[in-house]
């Protein structure tokens, strides 16, 4: 087992880390990550932790100093850690699990190119992210070298766009995009600008998150530069706890806008970190105060190791259930289930419509706010009523009673 240290030489170790970092340097915070055989002077580890960081069967283990100083060294619980250690949780591959749960290595017709939908394609950039989170779908590429995009891996990436006139939206991920350096990043906006069809590129990176020094001027005037005319860029980040709503994490954000790029929010529903109402509730309103809207909530992915982060199907619906009428409606994130097997996103949510009453040509709903039965009529001559469940009499009678 790892040698683990006292809560003093912890804090220690910590502050050294810290002072030796040039904090507002991407650069430096990226020289002093701290590996998963490091962590155990940053942290007094459980033994389930010290058994997860042994033997984890998923991506590699490293955080930026920033990122680990949002975390508490002496609670298991704390939601940064449970995103940054491993725990035993980790070793196990279940039967359930693959993966690539998505089959996008089936859908890729070239390296580093997933076709899932017929107008989009995802582009894998880059392997390396500035935090290898635990809970990361695609752990089985991430933190790979081979799985590395080389220069002739992206032309080829773009030769197929290119063939492809339906391709319209291209999103850039990785790993984090943003973790490749300037002039690489500034190489695939200009090619993907360059292609007459393509009109929307959207940027998956959580350095806002995890590295929000990243997001330097120069890298903002490289976007804003072709966000033009021809390519509307967007951001999706994600930001799973409040937090992680920090102000060097406003900065960022608040770069990104005056570059003229929307910022959208991905959360993903974690056990023990952010699966409940309250905490989801307050990350959201944080997030509307940074000027990030809501985008998706994300089920759990079914990837080896990740029965630690698996919530009931349930609890996303009950919390953004729970979110409606307390928070403006862009602040409330699509519950998405990303299906296995490749079927793309399905948006799951809570059960407002409670049927249609064809004897009175009624419709019932429920009210988010109030939680009273209110009824709306069906235009007279619809030809659309065998689309709607139909309420039973028993059913309908039970509603008027309420």
């Amino acid at each position: 087992m790892l040698v683990q240290n006292s809560l003093s030489e912890v804090l220690r170790a910590r502050e050294e880390l810290f002072s030796r970092t040039k904090w507002n340097d991407p650069t430096s915070q990226l020289q002093n990550r701290v590996k998963g055989e490091d962590l155990s002077r940053y942290f007094i580890l459980t033994e389930s932790e010290q058994m997860g960081i042994q033997n984890t069967i998923r991506l590699l283990v490293s955080t930026t100093p920033y990122y680990l100083s949002l975390s508490d060294p002496s609670d298991p619980n704390c939601p940064i850690r449970r995103m940054i250690v491993p725990t035993a949780d980790e070793a196990i591959f279940s039967m359930e699990e693959s993966p690539d749960p998505l089959e996008e290595e089936r859908l890729s017709p070239v390296r580093g190119l997933t076709h899932m939908y017929p107008n989009r394609v995802l582009l894998f950039s880059n392997h390396s992210c500035s935090v290898y989170c635990r809970h990361c779908m695609r752990g089985r590429k991430v933190s790979s070298n081979e799985e590395r995009m080389e220069k002739g891996d992206l032309e080829n990436a773009f030769l197929y766009i290119r063939n492809h006139p339906e391709i319209e939206d291209v999103v850039i991920s990785g790993g984090d995009p943003l973790n490749l350096g300037d002039q690489r990043l500034e190489w695939i906006l200009q090619e993907l600008n360059a292609i007459p069809h393509v009109k929307i590129c959207r940027l998956g990176t959580r350095n806002p998150v995890t590295l929000p020094f990243r997001i330097t001027e120069a890298v903002c005037k490289i976007i804003e530069h072709y966000n033009d005319e021809k390519l509307s860029i967007f951001c999706h980040t994600q930001f799973n706890h409040p937090r992680e709503c920090t102000k060097e994490a406003k900065d960022a954000i608040l770069r990104l806008l005056k570059a003229g790029v929307s910022v959208g929010n991905q959360a993903v529903l974690l056990k023990g970190i952010n699966d409940d109402e309250e905490t989801m509730l307050t990350l959201h309103k944080k997030l509307l105060e940074m000027r990030v809207r809501a985008y998706y909530l994300y089920d759990p992915e079914l990837i080896p190791g990740s029965r630690g982060f698996r919530t009931p199907l349930a609890r996303g619906i009950e919390i953004v259930e729970y979110m409606r009428g307390k928070i403006g409606g862009m602040g409330i994130p699509h519950f998405v289930n990303d299906l296995p097997g490749g079927g793309g996103k399905i948006t799951i949510g809570a059960n407002w419509y409670l049927g249609y009453y064809p004897k009175t040509r009624q419709h019932a709903f429920r009210s988010a706010v109030t939680k009273k039965i209110h009824f709306s009529f069906e235009p007279v001559g619809s030809d659309r009523e065998s689309y709607y469940p139909v309420l039973s009499d028993l059913d309908w009678e039970k509603l008027q009673t309420q």
